[in-house]
């Protein structure tokens, strides 16, 4: 028997809360105090172990109940004793039992893809028939509030080699969001910057802050 041929006897998920350790303001609203994410193992009958994460924001595509229940109540019975080997089966599958909560089964088919790779001692990128990987680089979101915070953290991600910055705007006025980039341009000019309203818009206003952003060539 193929070590793919095991069966998937364990079947675990957690609601998880994770502390946010200072507040991030986006255009659509706010991540304060805590977040919150679900895990899935699935486990294999040599004891082998998968892991899935879902990271979902009820502002965005679904709440973090709706994925647990969709991962316990509908997703659970689909995948108990069936096969590793049967990974892109169980996918083809998932949305016949349940609508929508893409971060389940993301989380479902993470998981599958970990075990998969466990057991065949293979890197997942590997199994997906990618090129050999190569480093990406590392952004970093500036979105706090009190724009004093985040320029400690600007200096801290400098110090670490970090070398673009994604700044949330959109959740204050436009002068606001002018003068974070004109401070950004002019104090850490190495930085490459990413601007993201996150939905926070209107249609009567988006050309010109648009326009007003543009100007710093993010």
């Amino acid at each position: 028997m193929s070590d793919l041929d095991q069966q998937i006897t364990g079947y675990d998920v957690w609601h998880l809360s994770l502390p946010v350790t200072s507040r991030r303001d986006h255009g659509i609203g706010s991540v304060v105090g805590a977040c919150e994410i679900i895990v899935l193992r699935l486990t294999t009958e040599d004891g082998t172990q998968g892991w899935g994460e879902a990271s979902p924001w009820s502002v965005f595509t679904g709440s973090p109940e709706a994925s647990h229940a969709a991962l316990d109540r509908y997703l659970r019975p689909l995948v108990m004793n069936r096969t590793v080997a049967e990974r892109r089966a169980i996918m083809a599958d998932a949305p016949y039992v349940v609508a929508h909560c893409t971060e389940a089964k993301a989380a479902l088919e993470t998981a599958l893809l970990d075990l998969e790779g466990r057991l065949t001692d293979q890197p997942v990128w590997q199994i997906l028939g990618g090129d050999t990987p190569q480093p990406i680089p590392l952004s970093v979101s500036i979105a706090d509030p009190n724009f004093e915070n985040d320029l400690i953290l600007l200096e801290r991600i400098t110090a670490d080699g970090v070398g673009i910055v994604k700044l949330k705007t959109g959740f204050r006025e436009a002068g606001f969001d002018t003068m974070l980039l004109d401070r950004i341009r002019s104090d850490f000019p190495a930085f490459r910057i990413r601007v993201d309203f996150n939905q926070g818009l209107s249609p009567d206003t988006a050309e010109a802050r648009v326009k007003d952003v543009a100007a710093f060539a993010p």
